[in-house]
């Protein structure tokens, strides 16, 4: 162990869990069979955790040693984690593709020898990842073409460790897999907003939104109220001005905010769909919040932040949490647990 003088951060990018709890919880509660095997990017270690300990396949007593000597990894390891991962992902991009050559060997099982139940092959991956060259020539391997068994979701935050990357960028990679022979989804906004947009003046707000620079937009989503209005509607348009006036304080923050990386039914929808694509693999961008839920939402610095302990508290208190409950499973035989179970 560490002693506790030094303990100050010993691993775990919250800004970059955060931004990831809803995709995972609409994948493992609402989308995955038993035999599928799912890579998960290494900054959502701690969300993977999470989840084994609610199915109760962790115990607790490794929720508090996350990067100490025999406790858990910073990133799902099928070696050294007590929980089971399908894949090892610590080195960044290989994890990635190792679901693809997984669903190639697959084929060759399935044309050589008895049926087996079917199995999906799944990658959570960061965006910034797909900075990685190797992720490429996987991609462009013609060996891997036609696997109709494969989905990659794209944590689409827009921020890598200390920047806002630029709007352009998502764009060129849905591009790119498209040139490829991969099927592109793109969950970008959610219900409410997708709501807002199909209403009189809406289009004029989805213009709006687009055409904002990431910078911007990311700067949006720590804020509340009357501030965030004002920041909003600077520079706005009168259309969006007097369609935002319909909207009031309470109800501006979870419409401006509602991207589809955060949406459970829009998320669901797009695993769907990519099922019924069965002659190509399918990536969904998953557009979300880097640190989503949290008071660091969005701020370009977030990648290695931790919460102060008024944060927790009031993040506690938010979920219904005590210091003596923040620990605890769901109770037995409640429908979450169920759903967990």
């Amino acid at each position: 162990g560490r002693d506790a003088e030094f303990n100050v951060k010993v691993g775990g990018h919250m800004a970059s869990s955060a931004s990831v709890v809803s995709i995972m919880t609409s994948l493992w509660f609402g989308h995955l069979n038993g035999d599928d095997k799912v890579a998960v990017k290494p900054h959502a270690s701690p969300i993977f955790h999470a989840i084994k300990y609610l199915t109760g396949e962790l115990d607790k007593s490794y929720l508090k040693r996350l990067r100490t000597l025999g406790g858990l990894q910073s990133y799902p390891s099928r070696t050294k984690d007590p929980d089971v991962a399908d894949f090892s992902t610590g080195s960044v991009g290989l994890g990635a593709v190792a679901p693809l050559f997984a669903s190639m060997v697959r084929r060759y099982i399935d044309s050589h020898f008895p049926p087996r139940p079917a199995a999906r092959f799944i990658a959570l991956v960061g965006d910034a990842e797909l900075d990685e060259g190797n992720i490429w020539e996987a991609i462009a391997d013609p060996s891997l073409q036609g696997l109709g068994n494969v989905m990659w979701i794209v944590d689409a935050n827009r921020q890598s460790l200390d920047r806002v990357v630029p709007g352009m960028k998502i764009k060129k990679l849905a591009g790119f897999f498209a040139d490829a022979g991969w099927h592109v989804i793109e969950a970008k906004y959610g219900h409410k907003l997708q709501a807002a947009f199909a209403q009189p003046g809406g289009e004029s707000l989805r213009s709006y939104i687009d055409d904002m620079s990431n910078e911007r937009y990311q700067s949006l989503f720590a804020l509340q109220g009357s501030v965030l209005r004002e920041k909003f509607l600077e520079g706005a348009p009168t259309e969006v001005v007097a369609f935002i006036n319909d909207v009031t304080d309470e109800d501006l923050a979870p419409l401006v905010q509602n991207l589809g990386g955060h949406d459970i039914e829009m998320l669901l929808d797009a695993y769907r769909e990519c099922d019924l694509v069965t002659d190509k693999p399918s990536v969904v961008f998953a557009y979300t919040v880097k640190g989503w839920g949290l008071p660091i939402a969005g701020d370009p610095l977030n990648h290695a932040a931790l919460l102060s302990e008024p944060q927790i508290s009031d993040l506690r208190k938010r979920n219904g949490l005590t210091l003596e409950t923040e620990w605890d499973q769901f109770d037995r035989d409640s429908e979450e647990d169920r759903v967990c179970r």
